[in-house]
């Protein structure tokens, strides 16, 4: 495939103009050779403009960088992935006792812990640092049993980031520059916000519900900073995140020679810890493999996206084809470009696409479900689902906690039909409010029937939610 830069740059100012979004940073490594390419703005309300130098928010690709944080630490013999949590954060508190004594530092970095731990709300600058927000956690209770069940868990992450900072008695955020930055010579890259100042920084934007040709800039411009180590603080170029993935497609050696992971570190790391396949999460292959920090695709596609206010991006490595691409967007809808701009990529690289939704299908013929088994309440730390019986099926409303964003409401939603598309799966009917929501986070999965089939899990994108009534 032919990646010269004015080729790929051409390709991302016209899907920039496609898909309504203010501005993208790409970098593309393929052969060899490094291209990049970076149009539109970088904030609406400056009207400053993306560079490949330009600094971008990454969002959850920090825990890639978190692992390797880990990682180190096990290289230096300082860790044993196995090894209870306890053992090395005595004084760490969550609210189920016995479940904290079963939860090793895998279970951490691959998303088992089974920590209610999703986010929680700003507690405002003064109280937003790791150790405060670990602290908090004494109150989080579980979402499934260690080690049951695979559930996106960002309090997980910060707990693996936080270990890392008392074995070592360094601050996280100069653990990440002193031990990956700086060795890799990451020159444009930031652990915080008042480091991201230095550079030309992009912020989030959303589309104004009802008319989407209105771009509003976030005024979020970060999540909680306790929350760092699972991806709210850290901004990188394009470019420089590749230097960071080609460290890890060539067994934890950099591109200038650097080695910042053992090689043995960093298989663990690309080796599928949790195998998901065929359990129904959203998107059909994102989760299938977890590694440790990476997401795996079967195919030996290792990747990481990241969301934040107004902002998603996504990272890329194929370390036997040896390909990576980073495209970075400051647009709430950025996956749309990225898809797009990535497709020719996994044609020629024989590889599904990680962030296409689940199969959404009609069954051929309609199916007789028995509605007890779904009805009721449904929960996490965030969110709230209910379920309920209607005439001709089940409807579901949802409820947000609190805004994490602003594009959120904390209204609860008219109940719609969910869609039977087999015994566990559905489709939740699409509403008028629903026109910016991309049909797979519309699927939702039921799972872990008890004796008496009322199923104790309700399954969104990555998430697990826990069934709390009938």
């Amino acid at each position: 495939m032919n990646t010269r830069t004015n080729d790929l740059q051409a390709s991302v100012e016209a899907s920039l103009v496609r898909h309504d979004v203010p501005g993208a940073s790409v970098a593309i490594f393929h052969d060899g050779e490094l291209t990049t390419a970076a149009c539109g703005i970088a904030n609406v309300t400056t009207g400053v403009k993306i560079t490949p130098d330009t600094v971008m928010h990454i969002g959850s690709i920090t825990k890639v960088f978190n692992a390797t944080l880990v990682m180190q630490l096990v290289d230096d013999g300082v860790v044993d992935l196995d090894r209870r949590v306890v053992k090395y954060l005595p004084d760490l508190r969550l609210k189920d006792h016995e479940a904290l004594e079963q939860i090793t530092v895998k279970m951490l970095l691959n998303h088992t812990s089974g920590i209610d731990g999703l986010m929680l709300p700003d507690y405002g600058h003064d109280e937003e640092t790791i150790e405060k927000g670990i602290v908090r956690f004494a109150e989080l209770g579980q979402v499934h049993r260690p080690g049951a069940e695979f559930s996106y868990c960002n309090a997980g992450s910060v707990i693996a980031g936080y270990l890392a900072q008392r074995l070592t008695g360094t601050s996280w955020y100069r653990l990440v520059r002193e031990r990956i930055f700086e060795p890799l010579h990451m020159t444009h890259a930031a652990t915080l916000p008042e480091e991201a100042l230095l550079y030309r920084t992009s912020v989030g934007h959303y589309q104004q519900p009802m008319r989407k040709q209105q771009l509003i800039r976030t005024s979020f411009a970060f999540l909680p900073l306790s929350f760092a180590p699972a991806g709210t603080t850290l901004m990188v170029s394009a470019r420089d995140l590749i230097a960071f993935a080609r460290a890890h497609m060539a067994n934890g050696v950099g591109e200038n020679g650097a080695r910042i992971l053992s090689a043995r570190s960093a298989k663990a790391m690309q080796d599928v810890s949790v195998n998901n396949k065929g359990k129904g999460y959203t998107y059909s292959t994102y989760a299938d493999g977890v590694g440790l920090g990476w997401m795996v695709s079967e195919n030996g596609l290792l990747h990481h996206g990241g969301g934040g206010p107004g902002i998603l991006s996504v990272l890329y490595a194929h370390p036997e084809r040896g390909f990576a691409a980073a495209i970075l967007t400051n647009a709430e809808h950025g996956l749309r470009l990225i898809n797009e701009l990535m497709d020719p990529w996994f044609k020629e690289l024989g590889t599904t696409k990680p962030y296409h939704g689940a199969d959404t299908h009609l069954p051929s013929e309609q199916m007789q479900l028995d509605s007890h088994q779904y009805v009721g309440v449904y929960e996490n730390v965030m969110s709230r689902y209910v379920v309920s019986r209607i005439p001709d099926g089940l409807a579901l409303s949802k409820q947000a906690k609190f805004a994490q964003y602003e594009s959120i409401s904390t209204d609860a939603t008219p109940p719609a039909r969910l869609i039977p598309l087999g015994e566990e799966t559905f489709l939740l009917e699409s509403q008028e409010m629903d026109d910016n929501v991309p049909e797979e986070f519309r699927v939702f999965t039921f799972r872990n029937a008890d004796a008496q089939g009322h199923m104790q899990h309700l399954g969104n994108s990555l998430v697990l939610h826990k069934r709390v009534s009938s």
